[in-house]
């Protein structure tokens, strides 16, 4: 239960209450008024939504069968004027939530386009390489994270794999993937012949080079304001302690041969976007408790008091 002015409560009902406030105001952003109207639509979508903690939606789970199909609302098909109206408000509803939709969309696209940049080199061209601080903590396992040092190199353009990467020359000492995405690139200016050198943590050693393994989640999350969609990235080589968090974009301009769908261990995403927990993340048991008190008279009574 949750007390008024303080809402918070257990994560689950905190997560499903985000999802239902997201799909009512996909209705009701431009009439506020009448969210009230779109519950039973808002109950209908949860229940037919697949959950990854129960492995199916909750229709399924209550009634041992997959939800009918919605189908189109023809005029004069029911002579009963409740279903008529009923199903013609479902239809306008629907073809509100396709509107909204699509402005949404538009409106990403624009916080998108404010800040990307169309940049493109040619091989043999010297470019800056930049490493991102992730990597910079789980590899070189930096101390003073902060100012460590952002861009290295530079790096000479050996090769162009797809659109938006880059496969780059580095030392051959070095333990990280040539390729790069091109947001991780700058130009240098300037004649150079000499490529540059890595941190001297990022040389080879027994671990090898730094590969992902399998995807073991997914999220959106907002970067200024922008919807990016992320994967929880297990490393090759390394243990469940090192997973991290990367821009889906990314990932494919920097392992453009690592496929999300068929490396994803997980079924589907449901609201709550739970991970798969047979792949070993470790969900730690909660302690025992041996004692519980209950406030009577000001005195701490133990458990078997309690039960008795």
């Amino acid at each position: 239960m949750s007390s008024a002015y303080h809402s918070e409560s257990d994560g689950q009902i905190e997560v499903i209450n985000r999802c239902l406030e997201g799909y009512l105001r996909c209705f009701a952003a431009d009439h506020p008024k009448t969210w009230s109207n779109w519950i039973s639509w808002a109950e209908y979508w949860y229940n037919t939504t697949y959950h990854v903690s129960i492995g199916k939606t909750p229709f399924e789970v209550v009634y041992g069968r997959q939800a009918p199909t919605l189908v189109r609302f023809l005029s004069n098909e029911t002579k009963v004027a409740a279903v008529a109206l009923e199903l013609s408000e479902r239809d306008e509803a629907l073809n509100q939530l396709k509107l909204h939709l699509k402005k949404a969309q538009e409106q990403m696209v624009v916080y998108a386009n404010k800040k990307r940049r169309d940049l493109s080199f040619e091989i043999g061209e010297w470019v800056f390489l930049k490493l991102r601080p992730h990597r910079q903590q789980t590899v070189v396992k930096r101390i003073n994270q902060k100012l460590a040092a952002r861009f290295y190199g530079p790096f000479k353009i050996i090769a162009k794999v797809g659109e938006v990467a880059y496969k780059l020359q580095l030392p051959d000492t070095s333990k990280i993937h040539p390729v790069f995405h091109v947001s991780l690139l700058k130009k240098a200016v300037g004649d150079y012949h000499i490529q540059g050198d890595l941190p001297k943590d990022l040389e080879v050693t027994d671990e090898g080079e730094i590969y992902p393994e399998v995807v073991m989640g997914a999220r959106v999350t907002l970067k200024e304001g922008v919807a990016v969609q992320q994967s929880l990235i297990k490393w090759k080589d390394r243990s469940l302690d090192d997973v991290t968090w990367e821009d889906n974009e990314v990932l494919c301009g920097q392992f453009p041969d690592f496929s999300l769908e068929d490396k994803a261990v997980f079924m589907e995403e449901g609201v709550d976007r739970i991970m798969d927990q047979s792949v070993g993340l470790g969900v730690q048991p909660k302690p025992r408790i041996w004692r519980v008190y209950k406030r009577m008279k000001g005195k701490g009574i133990g458990k078997e008091d309690v039960d008795k």
